[in-house]
């Protein structure tokens, strides 16, 4: 009885001692298991970007007429927007003419627009004074070419505004004689590839107030 007791007491001392090993190995290990791994060397990859860039050579308009009566052109040379793109699908392009000095002036549809309303050209959007260069009013074109004209020669002031100069007043009864009219050009460029004509124009149009 006694040595069968002995040898269940190393047993189970042996057994102890194996578990304490465990324990502690577990601990100095975090309680973990090891297991094979792999490391890759990190790679960095470098993307450039293109640009869209858009120039214009009416920013201050030279070529703007003086003394001008209704029925007269107000400039008398056009503006060229000159496109700088790495896109090579072209640029959609829009452009913003603003009146200041004269009353009930505005900048005419049917001057900047295309003869007929037909055909590739500059056409007035749903928002007054925005023209988009496209087939018509919703749908832009690409431009692929260096460069585009702004047919500024065509603007007159029309022969329907009517203004009357009474004598001993300071000024005309429509403030249009001996007036100072400032118009300005704004142009606008987006890329081409991955949008859509339709979407350009609205995306054009709200370029102008961001």
């Amino acid at each position: 009885m006694t040595k069968t007791k002995s040898k269940k007491m190393t047993k189970s001392t042996f057994a102890i001692i194996i578990m304490a090993v465990v324990m502690v190995a577990m601990l100095a290990f975090g309680g973990t298991y090891a297991y094979f791994t792999a490391t890759a060397t990190k790679k960095t990859g470098e993307v450039s970007t293109g640009h869209v860039m858009l120039n214009a050579n009416g920013a201050t308009f030279t070529g703007i007429q003086t003394d001008v009566l209704p029925g007269d052109a107000l400039f008398d040379s056009n503006a060229t927007l000159t496109i700088d793109t790495t896109d090579t699908a072209g640029n959609y392009v829009a452009i913003r003419f603003t009146i200041t000095g004269g009353e009930n002036l505005s900048i005419a549809a049917d001057g900047i627009e295309p003869a007929g309303g037909t055909g590739i050209g500059w056409y007035e959007t749903s928002t007054t004074g925005i023209f988009i260069y496209g087939t018509d009013a919703t749908t832009a074109s690409a431009i692929t070419a260096g460069s585009v004209e702004v047919p500024l020669t065509n603007l007159v002031i029309p022969t329907s505004v009517d203004d009357d100069w009474v004598e001993g007043e300071d000024t005309s009864t429509g403030n249009l004689m001996d007036a100072t009219i400032t118009v300005t050009m704004e142009a606008k460029s987006i890329q081409v590839s991955n949008l859509s004509a339709e979407n350009a124009v609205t995306e054009l149009i709200a370029a102008f107030s961001a």
